[in-house]
């Protein structure tokens, strides 16, 4: 009788495999949404900062400049803002310099290298100027 009742109290060990299902399944979805992405995704190194230090320093330039009443000068001569794609076509080789005044807005130092790169100027330059900060 001994023997019989160790053979019912046997009972059978079962693993609940849900939650690894689950697991697998997740991954999978993740992998089909990622993969197609890394196939197409491009390089996004960024540029490479070799430009000069200061304006001096940069050889074969224009500078094309903004002030404060919107004015645009090509090395120091007033030219209208229709007149400025042919006057940058004739210097197109040279190394453009765009230099506005700081209470203009963006959008017109946009425009004006927009103008340069229509006119086919290759190198174009935004000069910044260090913000004085004094305590």
């Amino acid at each position: 009788m001994g023997r019989y009742l160790h053979n019912q109290r046997k009972t059978a060990i079962n693993i609940d495999i849900t939650p690894l299902m689950d697991l697998t399944f997740m991954l999978l979805i993740i992998f089909i949404i990622t993969v197609p992405a890394m196939e197409y995704s491009t390089d996004v190194t960024p540029p490479s900062m070799e430009t000069p230090k200061t304006v001096e320093d940069v050889k074969d330039k224009v500078v094309v400049s903004l002030d404060k009443e919107g004015t645009i000068k090509v090395d120091n001569k007033i030219v209208p803002k229709g007149e400025l794609i042919p006057v940058l076509k004739a210097v197109k080789d040279s190394n453009v310099l765009i230099i506005s005044d700081g209470s203009r807005r963006y959008e017109e130092v946009i425009e004006i290298h927009r103008l340069a790169y229509h006119a086919g100027v290759k190198s174009i330059y935004l000069v910044t100027r260090a913000e004085n900060v004094s305590k």
